[in-house]
């Protein structure tokens, strides 16, 4: 397998229950200064910083200066949908976002949507064959229907889009840069709002008369 050596240095960085804590919190909580993680962590100063030191040697943090205070930030939004993604697969959800999600149409998976809503928009992008499969753009009058949803992607190294396992759903909601695109613009344009101290995602009135115009069945 190529990359197997990266593959299997990641997965040791992640074998600790510490490291990936501060992981996930940072992910779903945004730049956190050392103080907010060792509360979250729940372990000694000297513990945490010390895992926080190798995260950062290993390349899954970075620090970004704000005022007087570093802040821990993720360097990219890869790491973030790996662990989404393993989360999901150990099936291990908290118990208060399971109860949550179980109610709410939408959720913030990391910088793009899930839950309810977040497969919807998939679903909708293939049925008017905007996607075909998961990743592949159709060009053509499919691309103007595209603008409906978001502005054109930028060119980057991240996935263009994909299928987002949602634990929720039993169903793929879209990930990628696509994903994160859709979010913002759904945001921008006040058709979702993010619940403040959670990663619930309200629709707005004003959405749900945007997102049926689109095909997007909630």
């Amino acid at each position: 397998m190529k990359h197997a050596d990266a593959i299997a240095e990641l997965s040791r960085q992640l074998a600790h229950p510490l490291r990936v804590t501060l992981l996930g919190y940072v992910a779903e909580h945004g730049p956190c200064a050392f103080s907010e993680l060792v509360e979250a962590a729940g372990a000694a100063q000297a513990q945490v910083g010390n895992h926080l030191s190798l995260l950062r040697k290993a390349g899954l943090l970075v620090t970004e200066r704000q005022g007087r205070q570093s802040l821990y930030r993720l360097p990219n939004a890869h790491l973030a949908e790996a662990l989404a993604n393993l989360a999901a697969a150990a099936g291990v959800p908290t118990e208060a976002e399971a109860a949550v999600a179980r109610t709410e149409v939408a959720r913030a998976c990391y910088d793009h949507i899930g839950g309810k809503l977040g497969v919807a928009v998939l679903a909708a992008l293939r049925r008017q064959e905007i996607l075909v499969g998961e990743t592949d753009l159709v060009e053509g009058p499919a691309a103007e229907l595209l603008a409906g949803f978001a502005a054109p992607v930028e060119e980057s190294r991240r996935r263009f889009a994909y299928g987002c396992p949602d634990w929720t759903e039993h169903a793929p909601h879209l990930g990628g840069a696509l994903g994160a695109a859709i979010a913002d613009n759904f945001t921008r344009r006040q058709w979702i709002r993010r619940r403040a101290g959670s990663r619930v995602l309200d629709v707005t009135g004003k959405g749900r008369t945007a997102l049926r115009e689109l095909g997007v069945e909630i």
